[in-house]
């Protein structure tokens, strides 16, 4: 039988301590989230740019192998709780402590972990350097566990410029150090320090801003239903995390380390702005979807986010299949130039990964924690297995078995386990036609455009002229095909 949480489960039925209720961010504070999240995107891009013409696609390479593994410690670490706190209706002082405690453990745990394992890890790969990677990327992962409490505080009680700040100028911070490093040949570990820097600057701001301050542990704490909820959520990032990083363990079984880099860049260029979109909004809808009426109700209010999620998501993952060769060679250098090759089959597998957003919002606003991780072992353990039997075929055929995997994950819950909950998988999946039929129309017009016309000019000219053709595309069907959306986008925004 699958529980769900109310907020009996996660807080105790005598009188708190302290109480600390869910305080529903509002529209300016979640736009000004949600553009923070995009200067922390664009400080990112600024990265990637940066850092690829300072360090060569091998030692991208490496570090891509080395965070492969220690993206398990990084789950491990914070064991699901976040998002257990973030949805729970309150929490008392008690609770909040123990959460602290809990999260800083076994973030230490985590990173004892990484340290043990990078000498056999580098053995079993014949590259020593995998030991330095993961030594510097092992911090990280205390550092950013005993943040998470003192973030999920800011977001629940509405301070979201303050989350903003403390995370961007992490993220600035951790950049700026790794540039400064590879300027002085640093190489693989300037890529490795990058994001232990930036965790530290991230806890000691939150730490600053933050009014609440953890005590000791605390006993008597009802603990039972967030660790289930949290434990649950954990095994459903475990899994996220094996099959996400399971195409770069498979490439590396048979490919250089030029080839890993290659895949690296084009799984974070075709992710990365989707990523700052989710981010954010997942902080955003939780917490609205907490006084929601019951099922009907929530699809409804996902629906609308649903619309919110897949315009942006949608049009630059169509806009960047169309110019992706022309497009990496002006952003990243022609050494990069391989990386295309990657993008179209990555992006079709981002789109089922951007529809299946509003589901993972559904199981966890209903507390179906169960059902979430029954539904995502399907499509993971499908990819898992996909990338296994056709590593031997190939780097594009890894990358197409992550991407058929992302479709049976998106399927297996529409179909089956998202009734469950009584949210209606119908009214998500209209909600995304409209932006996915002008993209994909879009995405085909300025392909062929640039095939049949484009494709001899020189990469910049190349790039204008075929997202010139993208725009005019867009700029014709939005009106056709999707004026309610169009509307609604714009009053969402006015109502900011």
């Amino acid at each position: 039988m699958v529980s769900v949480l109310t907020a009996v489960t996660v807080q105790r039925k005598e009188n708190p301590v302290t109480t600390t209720d869910v305080v529903a961010p509002r529209r300016k504070g979640a736009f000004l989230l949600l553009g923070a999240q995009w200067g922390r995107y664009l400080s990112q891009i600024l990265g990637i740019v940066v850092l690829a013409r300072l360090v060569g696609p091998a030692d991208f390479g490496i570090v891509a192998l080395g965070a492969s593994l220690a993206g398990l410690a990084a789950v491990l670490g914070d064991f699901g709780l976040s998002m257990a706190a973030l949805r729970a209706p309150s929490l008392d002082d008690r609770q909040r402590t123990n959460l602290f405690w809990v999260n800083a453990g076994i973030g230490a745990l985590a990173a004892a972990l990484v340290v043990a394992i990078a000498q056999p890890f580098a053995a079993v790969f014949h590259d020593d350097r995998l030991v330095t990677v993961l030594l510097l990327l092992a911090p990280a992962f205390v550092l950013r566990s005993a943040s998470a409490q003192l973030r999920v505080e800011l977001n629940r009680s509405g301070r979201l410029g303050r989350l903003a700040a403390s995370e961007l100028t992490g993220d600035v911070s951790g950049l700026v150090a790794a540039v400064v490093v590879a300027l002085l040949g640093g190489g693989y570990v300037a890529l490795a320090l990058q994001g232990t820097l930036a965790a530290a600057v991230t806890l000691v701001l939150a730490f600053v801003l933050t009014p609440w301050r953890p005590g000791l542990p605390r006993r008597g704490a009802d603990m039972r239903g967030l660790l289930a909820f949290g434990g649950n959520t954990f095994v459903v990032h475990a899994l996220n995390y094996a099959s996400t990083n399971v195409g770069t363990l498979m490439i590396a079984r048979t490919a250089s380390d030029q080839v890993i880099g290659f895949f690296n860049r084009a799984t974070q260029l075709v992710n990365l702005p989707i990523d700052q979109v989710i981010t954010p909004l997942t902080r955003v809808v939780i917490p609205h979807l907490a006084d929601a009426a019951g099922p009907v109700d929530i699809g409804e209010r996902l629906a609308r986010f649903q619309t919110l999620l897949c315009f942006p998501a949608f049009a630059y993952l169509s806009l960047f299949v169309a110019t992706a060769r022309p497009a990496i060679e002006v952003v990243l250098g022609p050494a990069w130039a391989d990386a295309a090759a990657f993008v179209p089959i990555l992006a079709v597998g981002a789109v089922f990964q951007t529809l299946g957003y509003a589901q993972y919002w559904a199981f966890v606003s209903t507390g179906r924690s169960g059902i979430l991780l029954v539904s995502e072992a399907v499509g993971r353990i499908a990819m898992i297995a996909l990338a296994v039997a056709l590593s031997s075929l190939g780097p594009l055929a890894v990358a197409s078995a992550v991407t058929a995997g992302q479709f049976l994950l998106w399927a297996a819950a529409a179909l089956i386990f998202l009734p469950r909950t009584g949210v209606r998988s119908a009214a998500l999946v209209r909600a995304g036609l409209p932006p996915l039929a002008v993209f994909t129309a879009a995405w085909a017009t300025a392909s062929l455009a640039d095939a049949a016309f484009f494709t001899p000019l020189d990469p910049a000219i190349r790039l204008l002229a075929t997202a010139g053709a993208w725009g005019i595309v867009v700029s014709a069907l939005i009106p056709l095909l999707a004026r309610r959306d169009l509307r609604l986008l714009v009053a969402i925004i006015r109502r900011r």
